[in-house]
Formats: structure tokens, C-alpha cells, sequence
């Protein structure tokens, strides 16, 4: 997920040092024993510890043995935290932290120093990495940082403006000193200038003290001082003032005079960063349209340096320190918080999924910038915190929630709340308020994740939010309830309201998260089609805004859907790719799901070891996240799988006492169900009759409850076995293997095998796994919201049609309110004719400028046929196609024989 962050690019303006870089690459590239090797790269500021550092770690550098991972972190923040700097070196070279307690995984205190350390020392010992501590402050940061690479196999660099006494067996200290008189003139020439020499160049020599950032600032002496003006450098030399800090200021002040007016005010808005890197982004936010000319104005007066790949920051930590005697006026107040509130809304655009596809790919990239701009600014940290922790929530991003969550003031309630909100729900875009009317829906919230139904049904309350934000968000919080109940009428009306809610309030990203949950009842109430067209339209979106959490829930999807339509290989495939995805992401719940419904997967092909290692996998992880629901539905399947009845009977009566615990009468129904007509329980329909009938007579009392017709009939079908009723038996059947049901399939060859009067292979399951699976309601089965396509032949020559896409009412694209659904529609004709264009994009309205208008030019007289493809616009996936055909006489002119009608159609 995250590249190590590599080290600045070799600075261009370097010279000398050849013999010191090629003996330190060679003490860096030498086996390590069972202590890390250190080297300490030492000196005074400006004098290029940095760029040598660059330099000697620099990948293609010849004599590297095995190119091992180079991690660059600067660690010279004020104040410093090296467990927060460990934690980012961690989350760059992608360590597991499955081991710690970060906030990703559900964790809302800061991480311990000891915690990461161990860490640390886990994943080094086993993995070589070179990593590069620039510009640490004190002996106190250096000690903290090497203890957590003790007994491990990394190679530690370490910039420092002092040579630290560390107690430490394999490091070497290397003094970095100043440039001699002829580099000093050689990097000089390279920066730009012209080539002094003789005095001159020992001039320039004490002008700058041979300090490599002190040369590039002194550009100005070697033009505008140059000879054409009469003067040398030795005369510069005696006006300035004879301390070095003096000579410092001087050469600053004298390179700010230099620039342009434009970019001395641009210099000037740069100062409120101080020296945290920053990118393009940011410059253009900050600097405005001439933003990359005042750049490269400021990197030629030796100003601005390159710091990370795509990042700058101003050359010297003491040019802040500087601006009072470089004559600069410090950034207002307003223009700053202005500037951080602008990031706040760039973020929350992001996490609405409203932003553009550039805006997404530059806020996503710039992640470590934003986490720079709250760990040292104290106005970006009341402004950006709360989205901040919900992209990298949404992100997955843990070991950055950790650095964010230590950077937290103890004293500061608000922004530890905003983060845990970002943290607990990363679904929703805008972190809800702390007011009175969400206290419920906080309740709703942990109630649901522990499963209890119940009580998360209860604490929404019957009356909705009259905002709409958090109504959406209730509405889709309702729907997973009744969705899981069974109750799937009632769970498909939240999941529309919700839907339409955030498509009016412009909100992409958390409706996609509806349009996935929607999608589970779907797969619910056997629709796998649209399931899957809801679920690629999600994924689309969660791939645009880098939401990974949303992405591995789709492909978890993905595979149900695979899994009810039969496909079970690419089941397996997608549900294996979603399990460690989940891991990856340290989703826990997601990871539960996926092993669960993999092990359905498993069991269809009759692979029972597997499946029940999946759900024990499974039922250990809903356990470990108290999620009651969940656990109860993996020892149902366990049940099912488990050939000691003693055992079944006791998974079943357990999952049946939380199922009505919890309030899940759609889990209860289909456990009573099994309790009293699986055949590992009840091998004899005979046996036990009426106990097992009584299981059996309360699943068929809730499924007419529940409005379940399916459900009923197999309840049915159980207790007609029971009675002997072969009739009665063989009539439930024909009414289940009609076609309307989706195990009708299953029913049809249990009846066919008892009319060749022949033993059904089913050995485990008395009703087919799958029915479980489904709630098949005749009310949520009603006519259904369409979408049509409708074709208009236009008057006049050459023949036109105009294509329309109208949505009915209640159906999501009904309307004009809330961001525009684009339809790509694709005109292909089935005669010898052409169609221009071949494609267009639509809007779902019934104004004909909202249409697509094709012309079609026919190569002969006589009948044509046209077929019309109407398909997402983002996923590509085909929502609807219709044909239609006109007859074209020999007089040319185009004349409608038979109106143009649907012959195939998939409602939109």
C-alpha cells in the first residue's frame, strides 16, 4: 500500500567527496553481524550531511551487494517522538502490525514506545532494510531510535548536526566537513554560476565557510557582483560581517532581494511551512497560478531544495529564523487557517467520492504531507485531524493513525473525538456532530457491531433524523438491521430512501457503501445480477477515491455473488483474494465474513475438512470482536458439517438461544428448522415425531412471520415427511421447483428422485444449504421500479433516432435533484449500415436534451435492424439492450415500418 519513502534525489549541484562517499558505501554494504550497523554522519547545519547521506544510499550505487529496501524518515520534528518516527518507518516498509494495538484495529489509545520497539526488532531480525534517520536532534532521540534495531539485521544511517557518544558497538562516526577552495568553486559552477578561481574562489571560500548550502545561496555575488559591475568578491567580502551566523544572514538576506516581487510574496505564504515538506498540490493551493515559475525561482536562488520525491521544502531550518532581518512579512492568521480549511474540504471531497479523478490521485499521494502538516502546525491540527483520520481509516492506513493518534494533545477532548469517529465508522464521509440527536444513532452503531439486532433496531427509534446527513446514514443503518433480521420489504425501503438521500446531498462514496449493503439483500432475496451490478458500481467508486476497506468488502461480494449463481471456482478465487485483502487491511470483520462464506464454497464441493476449518477460523475472529451475530450464524454452518449429532444438537441449540437473544428471527427460523429436520440430529423422520416436529412447526410460524414463502414451503416439505404424507410431499415440491424460488433447481431433483423412486444425494442436508441463504418475500418480489429505454424516430432525412433513458418513480434515477448518473449508450447495427456516433453518454431524464440522437446511413434499401446497449458509465457493466428495426424503401427515403420495440431487456 505505502512505497518506502525513498531518499531525496542525489542533489544535482554536488562536488568532491568521491573518496569519503566510496568508503562509506563500502563500511555500509559489509555483512552484519547480530547487531545492526550504524553510521553517524555528523556536522555542522548546511554543510550537506544530507545530500551525502543521498548519495551514499542511493540504489544504483555500484559495489551494493543485494539491493535491500531504503527507508528515508526524517526525524528532526519539534517535539521529537521516536516511537512516532518508528511507527512511520514501520508503516513504509509495510510491516505486519496485526501483533499491535493500533487504531485501525479497533484501538483508540496511543501505541506504547515498548510495543513498537518489539515490533521493530520482530521485523528487522528477520528482514534486511537500510534505513536513514536525517537530521536527529539530541543523544536522547538517537538512543531511543537504535534500541529498537538491537539484534537485528538492518543498516542504520544517522544525520546530526553533533557527534553523539552512543554506546553502541558497531557504529562508525563520520565528521562531514566543509568543501575545500576548489569544490567550493566546482559546486558553484555546477549550481548555475560561473566557474571562480584564483582569489576569487578563495573568497567565495570565506564568504561561505565552504558550507554547500551557504555556495548556492551566494549565487547573486558571482552575477550581480561579478566584474561587469566593478567589484569582486573580495570586496563583497569585506562589507559583510565577520561571524559566521552574520555572514549566514547577509547571504539569505541578499539572495530574498534577488527574487522577484512576485515571488518574495510567494516566499511569504511558504514561511507558514516552515521546513515541512510540501507538493504541488499544496504549492498551487498556497502560491496560486504561478506557483511551479516561483518554484523554480526560488530553487535557482538557492532557497528551495528538493526533499522527497514530488516534495520541496525551504532550504535552511534558520530561514524562518531569518525572516526579520530578511525584511519578510510573516503570513496573516486568516490566509493560514483559510489555507488548512481548503486541505479540510480537499479531504472531505475526497471522502464524499464528489472529487475528480485528479483530485483523488494528488489527496491520496500526499498522505505523509497532510500527516506532516498536523504533527507541526497547530493550525492544521484543528482543522484537518477529524478528515485526516477518516482517509486513512478509509485508507486502512493503521500505522499513520497511530503517529496521528500519538500527536494528540492530552488535553484536547475535541479533536481525540473527531479522530475515534474517523476511526470507528470510516463509511460515513462527514464525522457525525456531538449532539443530543445522535446519541441513538451512536448506540445503533455498537450495538450492530455486537451483533445484538435487538437493541440496535432499538436505540435508531421509530422516528427519523430530520437531516438529512445523518437520516441517510440511519436509513442505511436501518436496512443492515432488517436485512439481517429477514425483514427484507422493510430493509430494501431504508436502503432506496438512503440511496436517494445521498445522491441529492452529492455524496458518492458513502452511497456506494450503500449500494454494497443493498446489494447483500439482493444476494438475499435472490438477485444475483443486480447484486453484482450494484456491487461493480461500489467498487468503481472505492477504487476512484482509494477507499481499500471498500474494495476488498466488494470482492468479498463479488464472490457471494459468484457463490450463488453456481460459479463456485471463481467463488473460491474472489472470496481467497478477499480474505487477504482483509488481512492486509487488518479488517478483522471482513476477514470473519470472508472465511465464512468461503467455507460455503468449500462445503458445496464437498469439502467439509476445509469449509469447517474456515468456519472455525471464522467463529474464533466474530468471538474476538464480540460479534454475536456472526458467531451465531458460523456455528449453524459448523452444525451442518458436524457429523456427531450429540455436537450438532449442541452448536444448534446455542446458535438458536443467541439468534433469539439478538433479535434475528430469520437465524432462529432456519435453526429451529435444522434442530428438528436435519438428518445428523434426526436420522429417522419417525423417531421423535412430535419433538421434532414442534422445531419444525415454530421455523414455519416465524417464516409466514417473516413473510418468507420459500422458507415456509421447506418447512412444509419437512413436516409433510414427517407425517408420512408422500402427496403432501410431493405437492410442496411442485410448488417449490416452479421457477420462482432459487433453490427451485434443488426441489426439482429431490422430486424427480422420489418419483424414480430413488434416495436423493444430499447426505447432510434434509433442506439444501442455500436455502438459507434466501428470504423469498411476495411482497419485496412485487412489480418491479424500471428503468426503460425509450427510441424516438425523428422527422426528416438522413433517418435519426433519439435515445432517452426514463426512470420510473421510486427508482434512485428518478428525478433531477443530486449528481447526474451518466449511461454510456453503444449503437451497433445488425444490417449493412453505419451509425454515427458510435457511442454516447445519456442522462436517466425524460427531456429529449438529455438523450443521445444517433444517424444512421444505410448501404441498401430494404429492412434494417439497430440493437442499442445501454451500460454503467464507469463500470462498463451492460444495464439494458434493445433492437429495432425500420424498412428503408428504394425510393431512399427512410420510412418507419414497425415501431421500434425492446427484444431484450435487463431491468436498469
Amino acid at each position: 500500500m505505502n512505497a518506502p519513502l525513498r531518499p531525496p534525489r542525489p542533489c544535482a549541484p554536488f562536488a568532491g567527496r568521491a573518496e569519503e562517499t566510496r568508503d562509506l558505501r563500502e563500511f555500509l554494504a559489509a555483512e552484519t553481524g547480530p547487531d545492526p550497523r550504524v553510521l553517524l554522519l555528523h556536522g555542522p547545519a548546511g554543510v550537506g550531511k544530507s545530500a551525502l547521506a543521498a548519495h551514499v544510499v542511493a540504489p544504483s550505487a555500484p559495489g551494493a551487494k543485494a539491493p535491500a529496501p531504503v527507508c528515508w524518515m526524517p526525524a528532526g520534528a519539534d517535539p521529537p517522538d521516536p516511537t512516532a518516527i518508528l511507527l512511520r518507518v514501520l508503516g513504509q516498509l509495510e510491516a505486519d502490525w496485526h501483533e499491535l494495538a493500533l487504531p485501525g484495529g479497533g484501538a483508540d489509545a496511543a501505541v506504547g514506545s515498548l510495543t513498537v520497539r518489539q515490533a521493530c526488532r520482530r521485523h528487522f531480525a528477520a528482514r534486511r532494510a537500510l534505513v536513514v534517520f536525517d537530521d536527529v536532534p539530541s543523544p536522547g532521540v538517537a538512543e531511543a531510535l537504535l534500541a529498537a534495531f538491537a539484534q537485528t539485521r538492518a543498516t542504520v544511517v544517522l544525520t546530526a548536526r553533533t557527534a553523539f557518544a552512543l554506546p553502541h558497538p558497531r557504529m562508525r562516526r563520520h565528521e562531514v566537513r566543509p568543501l575545500d577552495v576548489h569544490d567550493c568553486a566546482v559546486l558553484a559552477w555546477r549550481a548555475g554560476r560561473r566557474l571562480p578561481a584564483g582569489a576569487e574562489a578563495e573568497s567565495l571560500l570565506r564568504l561561505t565557510g565552504g558550507l554547500p548550502f551557504l555556495i548556492r545561496l551566494a549565487g547573486p555575488l558571482l552575477e550581480a557582483g561579478g566584474r561587469e559591475a566593478g567589484e569582486t568578491l573580495a570586496e563583497w567580502e569585506r562589507t559583510f560581517p565577520t561571524d559566521a551566523a552574520g555572514r549566514a544572514i547577509a547571504l539569505t538576506r541578499l539572495a530574498i532581494d534577488g527574487l522577484s516581487d512576485s515571488c518574495r510574496a510567494a516566499l511569504e505564504r511558504l514561511l507558514l511551512y516552515g521546513t515541512v515538506p510540501f507538493g504541488m498540490r499544496t504549492a498551487a493551493e498556497l502560491l496560486g497560478l504561478g506557483g511551479p515559475g516561483h518554484l523554480d525561482e526560488l530553487g535557482e536562488a538557492g532557497l528551495l531544495t528538493r526533499a522527497h520525491d514530488d516534495r520541496w521544502s525551504l532550504a535552511s531550518a534558520r530561514l524562518s529564523e531569518e525572516e526579520e532581518a530578511a525584511r519578510l512579512t510573516p503570513p496573516t492568521p486568516y490566509s493560514s487557517s483559510r489555507f488548512f480549511r481548503s486541505v479540510r474540504d480537499d479531504l472531505l471531497e475526497v471522502l464524499d467520492g464528489e472529487a475528480a479523478d485528479a483530485t483523488c490521485d494528488s489527496v491520496l499521494r500526499a498522505t505523509d504531507e497532510y500527516l506532516d502538516m498536523v504533527l507541526r502546525l497547530a493550525a492544521a491540527r484543528e482543522e484537518v485531524t477529524g478528515p485526516l483520520a477518516r482517509l486513512l481509516a478509509m485508507r486502512c492506513d493503521a500505522y499513520r493513525l497511530a503517529v496521528l493518534r500519538r500527536s494528540l494533545p492530552d488535553g484536547r477532548a475535541d479533536l481525540r473525538a473527531a479522530f475515534a469517529e474517523g476511526v470507528r465508522d470510516p463509511e460515513c464521509a462527514p464525522p457525525l456532530p456531538f449532539r443530543q440527536n445522535t446519541a441513538g444513532v451512536r448506540r445503533a452503531v455498537a450495538a450492530y457491531a455486537s451483533g445484538d439486532l435487538r437493541d440496535a433496531l432499538r436505540a435508531l427509534g421509530p422516528e427519523p433524523s430530520p437531516d438529512p446527513g445523518p437520516r441517510a446514514l440511519t436509513d442505511t443503518l436501518r436496512g443492515r438491521i432488517l436485512r439481517d433480521q429477514g425483514w427484507v420489504t422493510e430493509a430494501e425501503a431504508a436502503f432506496t430512501d438512503a440511496a436517494a438521500r445521498y445522491h441529492e446531498g452529492q455524496q458518492v462514496r458513502p452511497g456506494a457503501w450503500t449500494s454494497l449493503h443493498h446489494a447483500g439483500l439482493l444476494l438475499l432475496t435472490g438477485r444475483p445480477d443486480t447484486a453484482r451490478t450494484f456491487t461493480e458500481q461500489a467498487l468503481a467508486v472505492f477504487r476512484r477515491t482509494g477507499d481499500e476497506r471498500g474494495q476488498a468488502w466488494c470482492t468479498t461480494t463479488l464472490g457471494r455473488v459468484h457463490l450463488a449463481t453456481g460459479h463456485l471456482e471463481d467463488a473460491l478465487v474472489d472470496l481467497t483474494a478477499a480474505k487477504a485483502m482483509h488481512v492486509v487491511n487488518g479488517d478483522f470483520r471482513g476477514q470473519a465474513w470472508s472465511r465464512y462464506h468461503l467455507a460455503l464454497a468449500e462445503a458445496d464441493r464437498s469439502a467439509d475438512e476445509e469449509a469447517t476449518g474456515e468456519l472455525t477460523a471464522a467463529l474464533e475472529l466474530f468471538e474476538f470482536l464480540t460479534d454475536r451475530f456472526g458467531a451465531a450464524w458460523a456455528m449453524h454452518q459448523i452444525a451442518l458439517l458436524e457429523r456427531d449429532s450429540e455436537q450438532a444438537r449442541k452448536l444448534l441449540r446455542e446458535a438458536a438461544r443467541v439468534f433469539r437473544d439478538i433479535g434475528c428471527p430469520h437465524g432462529l427460523a432456519w435453526t429451529e428448522l435444522a434442530l428438528g429436520a436435519h438428518p445428523a440430529i434426526s436420522p429417522y423422520p419417525a423417531l421423535g415425531r412430535q419433538h421434532k416436529a414442534a422445531h419444525v412447526e415454530r421455523a414455519r410460524s416465524l417464516f409466514s412471520r417473516l413473510g418468507d414463502k420459500s422458507g415456509e414451503l421447506w418447512a412444509r416439505y419437512c413436516l409433510r415427511l414427517f407425517e408420512g404424507d408422500d402427496a403432501g410431499v410431493d405437492d410442496t415440491l411442485g410448488e417449490l421447483s416452479t421457477g420462482r424460488f432459487t433453490t427451485s433447481g434443488e426441489a426439482g431433483r429431490i422430486l424427480e428422485h422420489r418419483r424414480n423412486k430413488r434416495p436423493f444425494p444430499y447426505r447432510r442436508d434434509g433442506v439444501p444449504r442455500r436455502a438459507r441463504d434466501t428470504v423469498w418475500s411476495e411482497r419485496a418480489f412485487g412489480p418491479p421500479v424500471e428503468c426503460r429505454v425509450r427510441l424516438t424516430l425523428l422527422d426528416g432525412s438522413p433517418t435519426r433516432i433519439l435515445l432517452r433513458v426514463e426512470a420510473a418513480g421510486g427508482h434512485p434515477w428518478a428525478g433531477d435533484g443530486g449528481r447526474p448518473v451518466w449511461l454510456r449508450a453503444v449503437g451497433t447495427p445488425l444490417t449493412p449500415a453505419d451509425i454515427e456516433p458510435a457511442m454516447s453518454l445519456v442522462r436517466p431524464s425524460p427531456h429529449a436534451t438529455h438523450g443521445a440522437e444517433f444517424t444512421i446511413v444505410a448501404h441498401r434499401a430494404g429492412l434494417h435492424r439497430l440493437r442499442f446497449t445501454i451500460a454503467d458509465e464507469q463500470t462498463g457493466s451492460v444495464l439494458q439492450q434493445v433492437e429495432t428495426e425500420f424498412d428503408l424503401p428504394d425510393t431512399s427515403a427512410p420510412h418507419l415500418v414497425t415501431a421500434p420495440h425492446p427484444e431484450h431487456a435487463r431491468g436498469a
